[in-house]
Protein backbone atom coordinates (compact mmCIF):
# COMPACT_ATOMS: atom_id res chain seq x y z
CA UNK A 1 0.00 0.00 0.00
CA UNK A 2 1.53 3.31 -1.04
CA UNK A 3 1.24 6.57 0.90
CA UNK A 4 -1.70 7.86 -1.17
CA UNK A 5 -3.69 4.65 -0.62
CA UNK A 6 -2.79 4.66 3.08
CA UNK A 7 -3.95 8.28 3.43
CA UNK A 8 -7.21 7.52 1.61
CA UNK A 9 -7.85 4.57 3.90
CA UNK A 10 -7.18 6.71 7.00
CA UNK A 11 -9.72 9.30 5.80
CA UNK A 12 -12.25 6.54 5.10
CA UNK A 13 -11.75 5.18 8.63
CA UNK A 14 -12.41 8.65 10.08
CA UNK A 15 -15.56 9.00 7.96
CA UNK A 16 -16.72 5.55 9.07
CA UNK A 17 -16.09 6.41 12.73
CA UNK A 18 -18.27 9.53 12.54
CA UNK A 19 -20.88 7.69 10.50
CA UNK A 20 -21.08 4.96 13.13
CA UNK A 21 -21.73 7.61 15.78
CA UNK A 22 -24.61 9.23 13.86
CA UNK A 23 -26.16 6.33 11.95
CA UNK A 24 -27.67 4.44 14.95
CA UNK A 25 -29.14 7.64 16.41
CA UNK A 26 -30.81 8.59 13.14
CA UNK A 27 -32.06 5.15 12.09
CA UNK A 28 -32.70 3.57 15.48
CA UNK A 29 -30.68 0.51 14.49
CA UNK A 30 -27.82 -0.90 16.53
CA UNK A 31 -24.27 -1.45 15.36
CA UNK A 32 -23.38 -4.92 16.58
CA UNK A 33 -20.23 -6.96 17.00
CA UNK A 34 -21.85 -9.99 15.44
CA UNK A 35 -23.03 -10.13 11.86
CA UNK A 36 -24.88 -13.22 10.69
CA UNK A 37 -24.16 -14.53 7.22
CA UNK A 38 -21.18 -14.72 4.93
CA UNK A 39 -19.93 -11.51 3.41
CA UNK A 40 -16.97 -11.76 1.07
CA UNK A 41 -15.18 -8.63 -0.05
CA UNK A 42 -14.06 -8.69 -3.69
CA UNK A 43 -11.01 -6.67 -4.74
CA UNK A 44 -11.34 -4.54 -1.59
CA UNK A 45 -15.03 -3.77 -2.12
CA UNK A 46 -17.03 -2.76 -0.25
CA UNK A 47 -14.75 -0.58 1.85
CA UNK A 48 -16.04 -1.90 5.20
CA UNK A 49 -18.37 -4.56 6.58
CA UNK A 50 -19.99 -4.33 10.00
CA UNK A 51 -22.96 -5.68 11.88
CA UNK A 52 -26.21 -3.73 11.87
CA UNK A 53 -28.90 -5.25 14.08
CA UNK A 54 -26.96 -8.50 13.90
CA UNK A 55 -26.78 -8.66 10.10
CA UNK A 56 -23.77 -7.94 7.93
CA UNK A 57 -23.91 -4.68 5.98
CA UNK A 58 -21.25 -3.55 3.54
CA UNK A 59 -20.33 0.12 3.42
CA UNK A 60 -19.02 1.68 0.22
CA UNK A 61 -17.71 5.21 0.71
CA UNK A 62 -17.44 7.79 -2.05
CA UNK A 63 -16.39 11.42 -1.78
CA UNK A 64 -18.31 14.26 -3.40
CA UNK A 65 -15.60 16.63 -4.56
CA UNK A 66 -16.79 18.91 -7.32
CA UNK A 67 -20.16 20.26 -6.20
CA UNK A 68 -20.51 24.02 -5.81
CA UNK A 69 -24.30 24.22 -5.47
CA UNK A 70 -27.29 21.97 -4.83
CA UNK A 71 -27.79 21.09 -8.49
CA UNK A 72 -24.15 20.07 -8.95
CA UNK A 73 -24.25 18.17 -5.64
CA UNK A 74 -27.26 16.12 -6.71
CA UNK A 75 -25.74 15.49 -10.15
CA UNK A 76 -22.53 14.19 -8.58
CA UNK A 77 -24.46 11.99 -6.13
CA UNK A 78 -26.38 10.46 -9.04
CA UNK A 79 -23.28 10.02 -11.20
CA UNK A 80 -21.32 8.33 -8.39
CA UNK A 81 -24.24 6.09 -7.38
CA UNK A 82 -24.71 4.80 -10.92
CA UNK A 83 -20.96 4.47 -11.53
CA UNK A 84 -20.56 2.41 -8.35
CA UNK A 85 -23.72 0.41 -9.19
CA UNK A 86 -22.37 -0.61 -12.60
CA UNK A 87 -18.99 -1.60 -11.13
CA UNK A 88 -20.55 -3.63 -8.32
CA UNK A 89 -23.10 -5.28 -10.59
CA UNK A 90 -20.40 -6.28 -13.09
CA UNK A 91 -18.42 -7.94 -10.26
CA UNK A 92 -21.46 -9.63 -8.71
CA UNK A 93 -21.17 -7.81 -5.40
CA UNK A 94 -24.87 -7.21 -4.81
CA UNK A 95 -25.30 -10.75 -3.42
CA UNK A 96 -24.88 -9.05 -0.04
CA UNK A 97 -26.57 -5.90 1.28
CA UNK A 98 -24.39 -2.83 0.73
CA UNK A 99 -25.02 0.81 1.62
CA UNK A 100 -23.52 3.62 -0.44
CA UNK A 101 -22.36 6.49 1.77
CA UNK A 102 -21.38 9.68 -0.05
CA UNK A 103 -19.45 12.16 2.06
CA UNK A 104 -18.41 15.74 1.55
CA UNK A 105 -16.95 18.72 3.33
CA UNK A 106 -17.84 21.17 0.55
CA UNK A 107 -21.49 22.13 0.86
CA UNK A 108 -23.36 21.80 4.15
CA UNK A 109 -26.38 19.52 3.70
CA UNK A 110 -28.31 21.86 5.98
CA UNK A 111 -27.99 24.59 3.34
CA UNK A 112 -29.24 22.44 0.43
CA UNK A 113 -31.70 20.13 2.19
CA UNK A 114 -34.77 21.66 0.48
CA UNK A 115 -33.29 21.24 -2.99
CA UNK A 116 -32.30 17.64 -2.25
CA UNK A 117 -35.75 16.87 -0.80
CA UNK A 118 -37.35 18.26 -3.96
CA UNK A 119 -35.44 15.71 -6.01
CA UNK A 120 -37.31 12.61 -7.02
CA UNK A 121 -37.29 10.14 -4.13
CA UNK A 122 -37.33 7.24 -6.61
CA UNK A 123 -34.20 8.28 -8.53
CA UNK A 124 -32.12 5.70 -6.67
CA UNK A 125 -34.67 2.86 -6.53
CA UNK A 126 -32.95 0.96 -9.34
CA UNK A 127 -29.39 1.09 -7.97
CA UNK A 128 -28.33 -2.15 -6.31
CA UNK A 129 -27.41 -0.52 -3.00
CA UNK A 130 -29.91 -1.19 -0.23
CA UNK A 131 -29.29 2.30 1.18
CA UNK A 132 -27.96 5.56 -0.26
CA UNK A 133 -26.96 8.29 2.21
CA UNK A 134 -25.10 11.59 2.00
CA UNK A 135 -23.09 12.60 5.04
CA UNK A 136 -21.91 16.13 5.76
CA UNK A 137 -18.69 16.73 7.62
CA UNK A 138 -18.36 20.40 6.74
CA UNK A 139 -17.28 22.88 9.40
CA UNK A 140 -20.03 25.38 8.61
CA UNK A 141 -22.09 24.63 11.72
CA UNK A 142 -19.73 22.75 14.01
CA UNK A 143 -16.05 22.87 14.81
CA UNK A 144 -14.04 20.00 13.36
CA UNK A 145 -12.22 19.61 16.66
CA UNK A 146 -15.38 19.23 18.76
CA UNK A 147 -15.73 15.58 19.76
CA UNK A 148 -19.52 15.92 20.00
CA UNK A 149 -19.74 16.82 16.32
CA UNK A 150 -22.50 14.63 14.87
CA UNK A 151 -22.87 14.29 11.13
CA UNK A 152 -25.80 15.77 9.23
CA UNK A 153 -27.22 13.13 6.91
CA UNK A 154 -29.57 13.00 3.94
CA UNK A 155 -31.15 9.71 2.92
CA UNK A 156 -32.14 8.96 -0.68
CA UNK A 157 -32.86 5.28 -0.11
CA UNK A 158 -34.72 3.58 1.58
CA UNK A 159 -37.85 5.72 1.49
CA UNK A 160 -38.61 5.26 5.18
CA UNK A 161 -35.70 7.60 5.99
CA UNK A 162 -35.87 9.81 2.89
CA UNK A 163 -34.85 13.36 3.69
CA UNK A 164 -32.59 15.44 5.90
CA UNK A 165 -31.58 14.24 9.38
CA UNK A 166 -29.82 16.20 12.10
CA UNK A 167 -29.01 15.09 15.61
CA UNK A 168 -30.04 17.68 18.17
CA UNK A 169 -31.63 21.06 17.68
CA UNK A 170 -31.18 23.40 14.75
CA UNK A 171 -28.43 25.23 16.66
CA UNK A 172 -26.50 21.95 17.14
CA UNK A 173 -26.74 21.71 20.91
CA UNK A 174 -27.74 18.06 21.32
CA UNK A 175 -26.09 17.72 24.71
CA UNK A 176 -27.99 20.23 26.85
Amino acid sequence: MNDKERGKHMVEEMVLEQLMESFPVITGRAITEEAHGEFAQVEGSPDFVFGLDGHALGIELAEIRHAEDAEAYLAEVSQLAWQKHESYERRGLFRNPIALILHSIAIPLFDIQRELAAASSDEFDEVGFVEVWCVDFSDAYYSAQDLRRPADMFCFKPRQWFGFHRIGWWDRKPFG
